[in-house]
């Protein structure tokens, strides 16, 4: 099932869901399943603020100001990650009212 996102949209790791950032590698464990990620450089930098419940257009904001990609693409990406994420468990979406700053 895919979840609607907008830019507004907050998600927040699950809690069957273990990370680590070790030398600027990004570790994830899905303890339920066992399985392993990792993810490359704009991966990681859009796990670490979705973490920080940085809102979909803010980590799209912060692809734009680190890499040089198109408003377009840094949009594309950063929604198929999201969506990989909800689909092996590692993120849940946060009703708005449940967001503190």
């Amino acid at each position: 099932m895919e979840v609607k996102i907008s830019k507004d949209s907050v998600f927040q790791v699950a809690e069957e869901v273990s990370w680590r950032d070790i030398k600027g590698e990004l570790i994830v464990l899905q303890l339920s399943s066992g399985e392993y990620f990792s993810f490359n450089e704009i991966g990681r930098l859009a796990w670490i603020s979705l973490a920080e419940h940085k809102s979909i257009g803010q980590v799209i904001e912060a692809v734009l100001a680190e890499y040089d990609v198109s408003l377009a693409q840094a949009e594309a990406d950063v929604l198929a990650f999201v969506q990989g994420l909800l689909g092996n468990k590692l993120l849940i979406q946060q009703p708005v009212q449940e967001i503190q700053p």
